[in-house]
């Protein structure tokens, strides 16, 4: 019965300093596997849970910005690039910044694809639009 309270209690107390820290519209320029020095642009959105991860949210901003630049575009968006982002960031974030997060969800995590201006213009005069 005292290990029951006192679990109770150990966990109520931890959850007092948990915190949540919501990060949208996260982008960044990681490269591609598809063409050597390609980049692509990445955008994801996270809720990340723990100690002071609101407070210390620059820190936490800053270990995502330094981690995931370790990635290639296309490897974030299988299942174990995205547990390893997860994992990574964790360690990184504790480990640097001395900022404990418990639980990351991924909410949204994509590769933006931008038309590069050739493309554009090839794709009009391929529709008639313009003169070549």
């Amino acid at each position: 019965m005292i290990g029951r309270k006192l679990a109770i209690f150990v966990f109520l107390a931890s959850s007092l300093l948990a915190q949540t820290l919501i990060i949208e519209g996260f982008e960044s320029d990681l490269y591609s596997k598809r063409a050597h020095f390609e980049v692509r642009k990445v955008s994801v959105d996270l809720r990340v849970e723990g100690r002071y991860v609101e407070d210390e949210s620059f820190k936490v901003v800053d270990a995502l910005n330094i981690i995931i630049g370790s990635f290639y575009a296309e490897d974030l968006l299988t299942s174990k690039g995205k547990t390893a982002l997860k994992d990574t960031l964790k360690s990184f974030t504790s480990k640097e910044h001395g900022v404990d997060i418990d639980t990351i969800y991924i909410h949204s995590l994509k590769i933006i694809d931008s038309a590069k201006t050739d493309e554009i213009i090839e794709a009009l005069k391929a529709a008639g639009c313009c003169d070549s």
